[in-house]
């Protein structure tokens, strides 16, 4: 693998001390979510590395990058809105602790205003007037409080060794719960302020989720996502079809095994 990869610029998040605890459902969770938040990071970081690699002249691949750059967007939005919608208010119950989330929320907040600019750009740009130094800078104006957030959720989960540890796992099987059933549904996303997505979960979320975790880490000590053996072969050879471009940017393949990025030669992009 070359020195350029997905686990950097952006620091992945290690459950070195806390995975091997099973005490409590607690370090599970935080473990899992762990997980899920370095599939983002290694997601951003494959997009941030790429940008100024594209050739201009190349405007397929660039069509297929920006489309990459939504779909992270898209499950982005599905992770935190789930979070916020089902698994933030049932920890809440669950410790009676009013506000017990809210600074996960309020973190939340914090990245939206850059992230919001850079999902606008990969949605609105044209491929003939592409820039991957603009590009870049966008991801710059938001990286910040976005992978704090990332790296302090975890904490917050840690700390929730003290509550009942069957009702913590059982909160995050139904975030689990959700975020699976909707990655499988065909109804489409709705038209909302965020853009105007009219796509399967399944196409544009599934491919990235797997296409951005990596079985290697820590050691492989991880199974992540947890499925049966076929599902790789489901997401390669059925759902990720439909924009097989866009995949090429994935810092793995669909068994979530890494991969060299496509594009990280001497930039030709400006």
């Amino acid at each position: 693998m070359s020195s350029q990869w997905a686990d950097k610029p952006y620091a992945l998040i290690s459950t070195d001390p806390f995975s091997k605890d099973s005490s409590h459902a607690a370090y599970y969770v935080a473990t899992q979510m762990a997980l899920a938040h370095n599939g983002i990071l290694r997601g951003l970081n494959s997009i941030y590395l790429q940008a100024t690699h594209i050739p201009p002249g190349d405007l397929d691949a660039i069509r297929d990058f920006l489309t990459y750059c939504q779909c992270w967007c898209e499950s982005m939005h599905h992770h935190h809105d789930a979070e916020e919608k089902i698994f933030f208010p049932s920890i809440e119950r669950i410790s009676e602790v009013p506000g017990l989330m809210e600074r996960n929320i309020e973190q939340h907040r914090a990245f939206t205003p850059g992230f919001d600019l850079f999902q606008e750009y990969s949605q609105t740009c044209l491929p003939k007037d592409y820039n991957g130094r603009e590009l870049r800078g966008l991801i710059e104006d938001f990286a910040e409080p976005l992978t704090r957030h990332l790296h302090d959720e975890i904490d917050t989960l840690r700390a929730l060794d003290k509550y009942d540890t069957k009702a913590i796992r059982q909160a995050y099987q139904r975030l689990e719960k959700s975020l699976m059933d909707t990655d499988n549904v065909r109804d489409p996303l709705a038209v909302s302020e965020r853009g105007n997505v009219t796509d399967c979960f399944q196409y544009r979320i599934g491919p990235l989720v797997f296409g951005t975790a990596d079985r290697s880490f820590e050691g492989g000590m991880h199974d992540f996502p947890s499925v049966p053996f076929f599902v790789p072969y489901i997401i390669h050879y059925w759902f990720a079809r439909r924009y097989r471009g866009v995949w090429r940017f994935n810092p793995c393949t669909m068994w979530r095994d890494p991969r060299e990025l496509a594009f990280t030669a001497v930039s030709t992009t400006t």
